[in-house]
């Protein structure tokens, strides 16, 4: 559903006969934190006019590949006074370190916030250093994928063996690090009354810590309860 929402160029708030004028403008702002550009349209009893729905043209489908909210939070998209008068907002968690899988497992497990609507974003593990890993969570369920390599994990003479990289190089090694190359966490996180200092510090212990650098560096094995088949 929240695929098929983050999608739509216009979504229908059905049975807003049923709650009260607070729920239906906590989830019209809800439903515009993640689909900005959505038009919202409310209905009692699914009554809606036939112009609002069909042969309208607003679809477009390279704009609806990048209309989801969390899209818009990465490029720094505007926070909305409607969102927030119902505490709805969003930030982006962004570092280079890698996470310790057995700390960031237990975050997204047992320790998870429970006003988090969505989140989306990629992350790495010191336990799997060249593996760029996806995270995604909508409601009560999440999933997590294997999205590819990072470009360190190659040595340059590999690298610009590739079109992707040689085309978009200039902006790849423009986010470079020289310590973890263009290895980076950055997770979008949308939800209802979030403290988001408590959530940032939270995640930060999650990293790799200056202590544990030796381990990582010598590529001893971390405790790693994360699926091998991601």
């Amino acid at each position: 559903m929240t695929d098929q929402i983050e999608f739509a160029n216009v979504i229908i708030l059905n049975k807003t006969d049923l709650v009260d004028e607070n729920t239906v403008g906590l989830l019209r702002a809800s439903i515009q934190k993640l689909n900005p550009g959505a038009k919202i349209l409310t209905s009692d009893f699914g009554k809606i006019h036939p112009k609002e729905i069909l042969s309208t043209h607003l679809f477009d489908f390279e704009l609806a590949q990048t209309s989801a909210g969390w899209q818009k939070e990465l490029e720094g998209g505007e926070h909305t006074p409607e969102t927030e008068e119902y505490g709805i907002s969003s930030f982006v968690f962004r570092s280079q370190k890698p996470f310790h899988p057995e700390r960031f497992w237990n975050f997204i497990n047992e320790n998870y916030p429970m006003g988090i609507i969505r989140a989306k974003g990629l992350f790495w593990l010191a336990s799997s250093p060249d593996d760029a890993l996806n995270f995604s969570q909508a409601g009560g369920s999440s999933r997590l994928e294997r999205a590819g390599v990072w470009w360190a994990s190659k040595p340059f003479s590999e690298r610009i063996k590739y079109a992707s990289f040689v085309e978009n190089r200039e902006f790849i090694e423009s986010r470079w690090d020289k310590d973890w190359g263009d290895r980076t966490n950055e997770i979008v996180f949308i939800g209802q009354n979030l403290d988001k200092e408590e959530i940032v510090l939270e995640l930060e212990k999650c990293l790799l810590q200056k202590s544990e650098m030796a381990q990582f560096e010598s590529q001893k094995a971390f405790v790693d309860p994360f699926p091998t088949d991601i």
